[in-house]
């Protein structure tokens, strides 16, 4: 029994197993793309701009240094590779500056973007792995959102309960109360799913 990427529910970015429950109102591929292309853009920019400039720099340091030596004669080696230099230099600034000039015409406008390239992350839920590999293989997405959010929401108010017992000195409007009545409470919503799931259950309180 495990679920992963396979589920029609589900997908992997960044390492990490995604649920998409049903009441997002967006599908798993529109989803799973909205969240990989997060920082891909600006990555894409970058390596285009470096191709660009690696072009520019060779076709410029090349055509300089063919009418150095072919049409003012330039001998020393010292001066050749001066003109070589400079052309690679000049090729590479207008290079970049060309591509820059037609980045300005083809990007988008804002407010232009089609409706299945989202500009941000839509929702979805993590799935910790323990979870995906004891859930059923016929678990629907909802079902997978459920136990994924019990379960970091009690892991989450342990670590706070535990953080907070780590401490020496405790006033006694420090919020201890709060924290422990968060714990019960996530410990008594996620006790259900790790018997579902056998998974460690909860310490009694």
């Amino acid at each position: 029994m495990s679920v992963g990427p396979s589920h029609p529910r589900c997908f992997v970015v960044g390492g990490a197993l995604w649920v998409v429950p049903s009441g997002t109102g967006h599908d798993v591929a529109t989803t799973r793309r909205s969240r990989a292309g997060t920082g891909a853009a600006g990555g894409a920019r970058s390596a285009l701009t470096d191709a660009w400039t690696l072009t520019g720099g060779v076709t410029g340091g090349f055509f300089m240094g063919t009418v150095a030596g072919a049409v003012w004669h330039v001998q020393g080696l010292g001066d050749l590779t001066a003109f070589v230099l400079s052309g690679a230099a000049v090729g590479a600034v207008l290079a970049v500056g060309t591509k820059r000039l037609f980045a300005d015409f083809s990007e988008p406008r804002p407010g232009s973007s089609r409706p299945d390239e989202p500009d941000r992350d839509l929702p979805a839920v993590r799935v910790p792995w323990d979870v995906a590999d004891a859930a059923p293989d016929d678990a629907d997405g909802d079902e997978l959102a459920l136990w994924s959010l019990r379960a970091e929401r009690w892991r989450l108010a342990r670590a706070a309960r535990e953080a907070r017992e780590l401490r020496v000195e405790l006033d006694a409007d420090d919020g201890g109360a709060e924290a422990e009545a968060e714990y019960r409470e996530a410990a008594a919503d996620y006790e259900p799913v790790a018997r579902l799931l056998g998974l460690p259950l909860p310490l009694p309180l």
